[in-house]
């Protein structure tokens, strides 16, 4: 529908101000590619793509077209064309320019235009490599926003905070409730080595909200500990009763108070049970005090801080790489890698997080902007391959998409090593 005249562009804008629009599917082709770049298509594409970014979407692009390598080689073209009656010349010649034509990517210029607008509108291009990829994210897209699927998160089972966690997100669904007054409800599921939680909606709830309520919420928490009065007048704008919000203060300053000693205990307890590993897997070779002081200093900087109520949920988004400010441990390297190799073990649990792994992580954190919450959980759903073969499948692509879109920022060499390792992931 894309690749078509200016009046037809009209008509597919003016389908979001005479329907409700609740999700969109896109796709991509090198022919929309170019269209997207022409100047009197400009204030078009911006008005699409700003309808576009206000509800649920799913943009999707062969990935050559995003990489501008054609990956259309000539013997799959030419078994294409074996499929064919080779009496039929004209139509031989027809399907060959067809798929030449297909997979041909656009210039780099046009690429990186259409990529930059994209990120301008908070869109990024998932990529796909074959029909069946297409099909299946298309119709998982659909099935969930039909659902009313508003939010989801993959929280690793032995993961330090994992309890915590699933405590807060039941408080916050509690919060979207009674003080947000929407229409939500929770579900999760288990696998091998994690838990998935979702968030559902009985009603029509820009998916998009959610991060700006779930900011509120962790406001209120940690105001319900340091100041109950205050934690009071952030619900004034709720619509809520005063009798009302005496209960949610007081039933979320208990809980909120629970959780801050949670939190700080399970820190301490990790730290010990390191310390304790730690004493027993280097006392041979760690003989001075000041030694010891020194691996002290390097564990501590080493585990999260808890840095409030939403550290739960944020585990990912901290490095297990010592705080170098200044920070000075002299000790022999093969040590410093075993304790960050027992940290990481406590930390993280059991699901096994290799070093390619660990830096995407660290780049999501770095270039993912608003989405780093769901390119984290997919990190951790892709190397579980107990994970439901759609939902890895929908992980995979995410973070290929995210890699193809921040490989300029953050090195070619690094997203092309990290692109192998999720092409690698077994089953997928």
């Amino acid at each position: 529908m894309l690749e078509s005249t200016t009046d037809n562009w009209e008509t597919i804008i003016s389908l979001f101000d005479q329907y409700e629009v609740t999700s969109v599917v896109v796709k991509m082709t090198n022919t929309a590619f170019d269209i997207f770049v022409l100047p009197h298509y400009e204030s078009l594409v911006n008005k699409l793509l700003s309808n576009i970014s206000r509800v649920p979407n799913l943009l999707l692009a062969h990935e050559s077209l995003i990489t501008g390598i054609d990956s259309y080689e000539q013997n799959q073209r030419e078994q294409k064309l074996d499929d064919f009656d080779p009496e039929l010349e004209a139509e031989y010649e027809y399907i060959d320019s067809y798929y030449d034509g297909l997979f041909t990517p656009p210039d780099t210029d046009t690429r990186t235009s259409v990529i930059s607008l994209l990120e301008n509108y908070g869109l990024t291009l998932i990529p796909y490599k074959k029909n069946v990829e297409l099909s299946l994210l298309a119709s998982s897209f659909i099935d969930q926003n039909e659902s009313n699927l508003i939010f989801r998160i993959y929280i690793p089972a032995e993961r330090m905070w994992a309890n915590e966690a699933e405590k807060l997100l039941l408080l916050f669904r509690e919060y979207l409730q009674k003080a947000s007054h929407l229409d939500v409800r929770q579900e999760q599921y288990s696998t091998k080595q994690g838990v998935v939680h979702e968030f559902y909606s009985g009603e029509s709830i820009d998916p998009s909200i959610l991060p700006k309520e779930f900011e509120e919420f962790s406001t209120f928490m940690d105001t319900c500990v340091s100041n109950p009065d205050n934690a009071s007048k952030l619900l004034v704008s709720k619509n809520m009763s005063s009798k009302e919000v005496i209960q949610i203060v007081e039933r979320y300053s208990k809980e909120a108070r629970r959780l801050h000693i949670d939190l700080k205990q399970e820190r301490e307890m990790k730290s010990l049970t390191i310390k304790h590993r730690l004493e027993s897997e280097l006392g041979e070779y760690v003989r001075t005090e000041a030694d010891w002081a020194s691996i002290d200093t390097l564990v501590d900087s080493v585990i999260p801080k808890c840095n409030g109520i939403d550290s739960a949920l944020l585990i990912d988004r901290n490095s297990l790489s010592p705080v170098q400010n200044n920070l000075t441990v002299n000790i022999n390297p093969q040590i410093i890698e075993s304790v960050n190799g027992v940290v990481a073990q406590e930390i993280i649990g059991d699901q096994h997080l290799g070093t390619d792994a660990k830096q995407l992580l660290e780049l999501i954190e770095r270039f993912a902007g608003d989405n780093k919450t769901e390119l984290a959980s997919a990190v951790h759903e892709l190397v579980d391959e107990s994970s439901k073969k759609e939902d890895r499948l929908n992980a995979k692509q995410k973070l290929k998409g995210f890699l193809l879109t921040a490989g300029s920022k953050a090195g070619e060499v690094a997203t092309g090593i990290l692109q192998t390792f999720i092409e690698n992931q077994i089953g997928l």
